[in-house]
Formats: structure tokens, sequence, C-alpha cells
């Protein structure tokens, strides 16, 4: 056992030796100096780099195209008070493919008799065609511009907390970027669309922003801006975004069909516990609660009070994902049904019809 005068005169030299050899770590490997700021996260200009060359900021005018040049100067109209700022609407988009391919929000671009993509560097170009979904409120814009660079999807699904951007033209001010996170996911939002569960972001959306790109901290396109809840109509830190994968889908359809074409059950269902279940955890179902008549699904045999659990062997988790993989489905496609009816599984087959946007 150590007596207090040994400890006394060996702490200073075990507290020596040890200094010494961080003192020989540090010399040895140099003081730590990153490489560039975004080594320290000081700055994600890096990872914007990627994804802002794909931002463009859109400009869709109703009626007259041609203003004069005293009343198209913006000092000018901002004191006028008539209708020659309501017939335009501001908006951003994102430039999809090398072939000029633009997608945006459809309320931008709805009705308008001229629009204007105005790319990143500045170049202002026309829109040759449009295509709208008006029940994703998705549009896409077939242009002239052309790139050799690919556009940075990213291939993961958000999760709650990382830190993203939102890149668009905020009233008119030129595009902008602002900062913020994940709030939440898979949020289905009345009032705007049952086919599609949103993004949740706090990062600012204003008006000006719909239909740019919501972008990840490593410069990947995460999902396209579309709508924000607000009782004075500015950014109140609740935005919302389509997933890309959403976006590109239905523009695929668009550039390929000219339309959307979608299949149709002819059901309504509302989540409730699953019944017969052996399994500890907490279980969900889809209960039917309606069935339109003369529908696929009253043809193949659903009734009011079915408890849907599958469509195509995918687990059904919530209303509105049914909906989407329905609505993913072509007309005439056959589709398998699993379910529960009185507490019994029954596996039924049924050919989808088409649906129309007023279709459940």
């Amino acid at each position: 056992m150590l007596t207090q005068r040994t400890r006394d005169w060996l702490l200073p030299i075990v507290v020596g030796i040890f200094a010494g050899l961080v003192y020989m770590l540090v010399a040895e490997k140099g003081p730590f100096s990153p490489a560039t700021r975004s080594d320290i996260l000081l700055s994600y200009s890096a990872s914007l780099a990627k994804s802002l060359p794909f931002a463009v900021s859109i400009v869709s005018r109703q009626g007259d195209t041609e203003l004069a040049p005293l009343i198209a100067d913006p000092l000018i109209q901002k004191y006028l008070q008539n209708d020659v700022s309501d017939r335009t609407i501001l908006g951003s988009g994102i430039l999809i493919s090398q072939q000029g391919d633009v997608v945006t929000n459809a309320h931008v671009v709805k009705g308008a008799d001229d629009i204007r993509v105005v790319t990143h560097e500045g170049l202002i170009v026309g829109v040759d065609q449009v295509f709208i979904d008006p029940e994703t409120d998705i549009a896409l814009l077939k242009t002239r511009l052309t790139t050799s660079l690919a556009t940075p999807v990213s291939t993961t699904e958000a999760e709650i907390g990382d830190v993203v951007f939102s890149i668009g033209n905020p009233f008119g001010v030129g595009q902008s970027v602002s900062m913020g996170i994940v709030s939440a996911k898979r949020r289905a939002q009345p009032g705007l669309t049952n086919l599609t569960d949103f993004i949740q972001t706090d990062a600012a959306i204003n008006p000006g922003n719909s239909g740019g790109p919501l972008v990840t901290a490593d410069g990947r396109i995460l999902g396209m801006n579309s709508a924000l809840f607000s009782a004075t109509g500015g950014n109140q830190g609740i935005g919302f975004a389509i997933p890309i994968h959403d976006v590109l889908s239905v523009a695929t359809m668009l550039s390929e069909l000219g339309r959307i074409e979608r299949g149709y059950l002819g059901i309504d269902v509302r989540q409730s516990p699953l019944t017969n279940t052996e399994s500890s955890s907490p279980q969900v179902a889809l209960k039917v609660v309606s069935i339109d008549p003369g529908s696929p699904a009253e043809q193949a045999g659903l009734r009011v009070g079915d408890q849907l659990l599958e469509i195509n062997d995918v687990p059904l988790s919530s209303r509105t994902q049914a909906a989407r993989l329905i609505s993913q489905l072509m007309p005439g496609k056959t589709t398998d049904l699993r379910l529960l009816r009185e507490g019994q599984p029954i596996r039924l087959t049924v050919e989808l019809g088409r649906r129309t946007p007023t279709s459940p």
C-alpha cells in the first residue's frame, strides 16, 4: 500500500508522462486544420453547389404578355395598385432531366398564357408544353434548357431531425436558400391531396417557393416544396414538400402519356384495430366503410366491414398509403388484396378501373 509521501512524489511523474505522450501525438500529426469550410460544418456551400443549378424560378402571366416598358419596370409596379401584379404568379421549379424537363406546382402555372423559366445563372427561356396533374398539384414543363449534369436525387427517406434546405424565389426577391430540419414525415394533409404523404419542415417556405427543391445536407433533392400553413400568408415554420420520387413518378407519366392514368378500386376505408391477431404489439387494419355501386371492389366481392391488410403483398398502414398504392397502378391491372372478414383471412383478386379526379 502506497504511503502519502509516495503518492505525493509519484503523482507529478505520472501526470508528466501523460502530458509528454499527448504532446508527442500532437507533434506527430500536427494541429487540426480543416481542408474546407464544410469539414467543420461552418458552411454547406459545397453541398448546395450540387443542387443550386437545378433550382429555377418561374414567372407565369395570365392575360396580356406584354406590358408598356414604364409599367413593366419593377420599381413602378411596386407602387401600382391595379391588376397588373394580379396577373403575374411567381414560383420555383426543379430541372429534372438533361432535355429540359422542369417540374413545379400546378397552381404556379395553371391557366397561364405565358410562362418563363429563369435558371440559376440568369438565363430566361420559354415553355413549349405544359402538362398538369391537378390531383397532386404537380406540373411538368417542357423547355429548351439543356444540361450535361444528372439531377442529384436523394435515394434515402427523410428522417426526423435531418438538416434540409429550401431553395426558391420567395416574394420574387430572387433565388434564396433557407435552412431547417425535417419536422415530421409521412404527413397526410386534408385539403392538399390524399395521393402522397408530405415531408414537413420548418425551413422557410414562403409565397414564391412553391415548386422549388427541398435539399438534404449533402446536396441531394429530397422533395418539392408545395404548401405552408400560416395565419399570415408568410412562413411560420410549418411547410410541406412532396417526396421527390412521387414527383418524378407523376412527371414520367405526364411525359410519356401526356396525361395521368390511375387505378380505381372504389372503396373508402378508415384505420381500425386489427381483430383476430395473436401479436402482443398493437396492429391496425383499414376497415372498409363504404363501397361504390358497380365499382371494381363491389364486383370483386369486397364487403363493408372487411379489414384490408395488404395490396399486392404490401402491408397497409394508412388510408393515404392505400390510395397511393392503388393510384400508382394502371387501369385494368389485376391486383391482389389480402383481408380479414369476420376474423377469417381472405384473398381476393380485382381488376382495377380508371380513376377520375373525383374517384375515392
